[in-house]
């Protein structure tokens, strides 16, 4: 490795909380937690620590062999408040590193864990075990970076860097609605402990706008109903419609109005079937208004008139039943002496005797006789 004398200053995003997946040569990967007090805690660990283009397995403890083998220190990491991130600045001195970064290869940490926590959840992402205590090792500059965010940066463009990110910030303090909400993507929160996989009916999340609390479940079972409701062509409850007047409702306030028409009609039917029964033609029995023709002293108003009408009309109502009775009964008798002519006429229809019946006998002179007198000789 040939050496810099003076070497050279560099910026780069190296770590920030959350779950990170590792993988031991011939192992499964597993994934771990490290959440921003463990990362802020970890911070100071770092300074003077090597560095080298890709990991190495062991870091050399004789210092005079180090300096011959790395590439370059760090001089501090620490929490960017830009960002959220956790960036180191540190100073190349080798070649093979000054080649590296300009090839485009970025950022990879390696550290020693110390302190261990249960497994659990974090944004809806399972991990094996929380790690609460550690302390840095050496950073490598890799072409496979962990995190995706990895960048390295000059001075100069870390300096634009931040004050990019804090006109950004500021954008979107601003741009508060009135309820001072961000308009930012929801936070997933509750982490709990889990076995094998990972629990959405435990997880939840605040909405946006709403700050309303929804469980994950929820949410999914919601996108999947109503999947299943556009394939079968089920209109969206929220989706709005013009009216005969010209006024728009949503297709759920009209499901609401139908119902509430469908509830009046069921309950005007209930009414019509509990009312009295009409006085049928022909029948004894006419309702249970002719039952009793007493009232009770609870029923009978207060005022002295009111009694007197209601008296008169229970005495009218017990008249016209009597006379709906008699009706029918004269009805009933008059139609059954209109049958009984009628079938006496009928069974002496045929008793006629042949002697009462006179037959006409007329012969062919006789014709031609009265042909002439109506027609003439011609």
């Amino acid at each position: 490795m040939s050496l810099n004398a003076k070497g050279k200053i560099y910026y780069g995003i190296h770590f920030y909380p959350g779950v990170a997946e590792y993988q031991e040569p011939g192992k499964d990967p597993y994934r771990v937690f490290l959440n921003e007090d463990t990362l802020r805690a970890m911070d100071p660990t770092f300074s003077g620590r090597p560095i080298f283009v890709e990991h190495v397995e062991e870091v050399e403890e004789d210092i005079q062999k180090l300096r011959g083998e790395a590439e370059g220190w760090v001089i501090e990491s620490f929490f960017n408040a830009a960002d959220g991130k956790h960036w180191v600045k540190f100073i190349v001195v080798g070649e093979h590193a000054e080649r590296a970064i300009a090839a485009g290869f970025r950022l990879s940490n390696a550290y020693l864990p110390k302190a261990f926590g249960e497994a659990g959840l974090w944004n809806g992402v399972a991990y094996t075990k929380e790690i609460t205590g550690g302390e840095y090792e050496h950073l490598a500059i890799v072409r496979h970076p962990r995190y995706e965010e990895s960048v390295i940066m000059t001075p100069e463009e870390f300096k634009t860097y931040n004050e990019d990110k804090l006109v950004e910030l500021k954008r979107l303090s601003n741009s508060k609605d009135q309820k001072g909400e961000t308009k930012m993507a929801f936070k997933l929160f509750k982490r709990t402990k889990v076995e094998n996989a990972i629990d959405i009916e435990v997880m939840s999340v605040v909405l946006p706008k709403s700050g309303k609390e929804v469980s994950i479940q929820k949410l999914v079972n919601d996108a999947d109903e109503k999947e299943v409701d556009k394939n079968a062509g089920m209109a969206d409850l929220s989706h709005k419609v013009k009216m005969h007047d010209g006024a728009h409702c949503t297709v759920g306030e009209l499901v609401e109005k139908h119902k509430a028409l469908n509830d009046e009609l069921e309950a005007m039917k209930g009414k019509k079937e509990d009312a009295d029964p009409e006085i049928e033609e022909g029948t004894e029995e006419v309702g249970d208004r002719g039952g009793d023709k007493s009232l009770d002293n609870d029923d009978m108003p207060e005022d002295e008139d009111a009694k007197k009408k209601a008296l008169e009309l229970a005495e009218h109502e017990e008249k016209e039943i009597e006379a709906a009775k008699k009706k029918n009964t004269a009805d009933a008798t008059a139609k059954k002496e209109a049958a009984k002519k009628k079938a006496e006429a009928l069974k002496n229809a045929n008793t006629r005797s042949l002697e009462e019946e006179t037959v006409a006998v007329e012969f062919s002179g006789d014709q031609v006789a009265r042909g002439k007198s109506r027609y003439g000789s011609n």
